[in-house]
């Protein structure tokens, strides 16, 4: 009877130890899972912040270029 308790307990301790283990392991997932979900709202404000930079470029090239235009306008008035 005294080998079955034995037996007994260390199924018990050993269980105990899964559990703790399973347990530690829940937590670095959630926490993996925490780390990505971050990632991806990161990596989603950077695309939204790239649009809107290829936005202000385009903006600025098309400001240019009516500048440029208009510049050629008075050369033209001014050589006339």
């Amino acid at each position: 009877m005294g080998d079955v308790n034995k037996g007994n307990e260390e199924v018990m301790q050993a269980s105990t130890e899964i559990a703790t283990a399973a347990a530690q392991a829940k937590k670095g997932i959630d926490q993996i899972a925490a780390a990505a979900q971050e990632a991806d709202k990161a990596a989603t404000q950077a695309a939204s912040a790239s649009r809107q930079q290829s936005q202000g470029a385009k903006q600025l090239q098309v400001a240019i270029e009516e500048i440029a235009s208009i510049a050629d306008e008075l050369q033209q008035q001014q050589a006339a």
